[in-house]
């Protein structure tokens, strides 16, 4: 029996290594979300494919800053897989209780609601389309109102 080289079987190991990769190339994605024309901070942006099966789908997402700007990840990893999307809003912000209460909430249960009252969380209906190109993708700001 013919024994291989060690360079044969680096060689196998390194092509099995990348077969084994089906992560996707991730663009970088960096956009601003204005609301009425002003910066709106603590908004989740999300993109859906318009491809793929939508139940298994990744939806990549970002979270805008004080100045409304945001940068999508893709799960731990920065960017989003070239292609075309429908984005999406939620604006969580925290509801102020009617009856003001002297207890204290140990638990820290804070009760939100969507800033944007469901305008902008449907990605079947939105009016916002991406096309995420190979490379950086500096997105126009979206403009909610």
């Amino acid at each position: 029996m013919r024994m291989r080289s060690p360079l044969f079987a680096f060689g196998a190991l390194v092509l099995l290594a990348i077969g084994c990769n089906s992560r996707p190339r991730l663009e970088p994605v960096e956009g601003t979300v204005l609301h009425k024309g002003k910066a709106a901070g603590g908004v989740l942006v999300t993109f859906h494919p318009k491809t793929g099966d939508p139940v298994t789908a990744v939806r990549p997402t970002g979270l805008t800053d004080a100045e409304g700007k945001f940068t999508l990840m893709t799960g731990p990893d920065q960017g989003a897989p070239a292609g075309e999307y429908a984005v999406t809003f939620l604006w969580s912000i925290e509801v102020t209780p009617k009856k003001a209460s002297k207890k204290i909430d140990m638990n820290m249960n804070v009760e939100t609601k969507d800033g944007l009252d469901g305008a902008y969380i449907n990605a079947a209906n939105s009016k916002f389309k991406v096309d995420v190109k190979r490379g950086e993708n500096k997105l126009e700001p979206f403009r909610l109102e």
